[in-house]
């Protein structure tokens, strides 16, 4: 009987041991996983991204997940457009995959990335372009292409002023002019 008892205490701590060394184990990998896992993931969704009182990005994308404590979102096959106050659209695109700041201040995209100025008729190719909204600039670095119809431009390291419509090239590859 007192070995019978003997074991039974034996298995009890055994197990009340495992349990705590389990538990501790879980807590630990909970600590170093934070932020780790998406909150949501979408597909073949529409959203909304942007702060109030500025003007939202529209997403359409095959998949976006959403990383809440960081405060960004993944976008894979997306096309996106900004509207102003007056329902004009300020810029529209496409892009096979994206980071994008959920406060709709930033965005990073890659993957033949087609960006359209809609107020200058400009459209522009590039493999990567980077959209910073709080100081409404672009720049994409590598070969970029520019088409409006002041003319045809083709280059390398493409940077932008969105506000006063200055573009530049850090070399032209191949261009031409429209004049008219």
């Amino acid at each position: 009987m007192k070995k019978a008892l003997i074991l039974f205490i034996l298995i009890i701590l055994a197990f009340s041991s495992c349990k705590k060394d389990e538990e501790a184990a879980i807590a630990d990998k909970s600590e170093t996983e934070k932020g780790i896992y998406p909150d949501i993931i979408l597909e073949n969704a529409e959203y909304h991204i942007g702060e109030n009182g500025s003007d939202p990005i529209l997403l359409k994308a095959g998949k976006i997940t959403f990383y809440s404590k960081d405060g960004y979102a993944l976008t894979e096959d997306m096309t996106f457009s900004s509207q102003d106050e007056k329902g004009d659209i300020v810029f529209s695109g496409s892009a096979g995959k994206g980071s994008i700041n959920t406060d709709g201040s930033n965005m990073s995209l890659w993957g033949g990335v087609v960006f359209k100025d809609e107020k200058r008729g400009m459209e522009i190719r590039a493999e990567n372009l980077e959209l910073d909204r709080d100081e409404d600039t672009i720049v994409a670095d590598g070969r970029v292409m520019v088409e409006s119809e002041e003319g045809r431009f083709s280059g390398y390291d493409f940077k932008g002023d969105m506000k006063t419509g200055v573009y530049i090239f850090s070399e032209i590859e191949e261009g031409e002019l429209n004049f008219e």
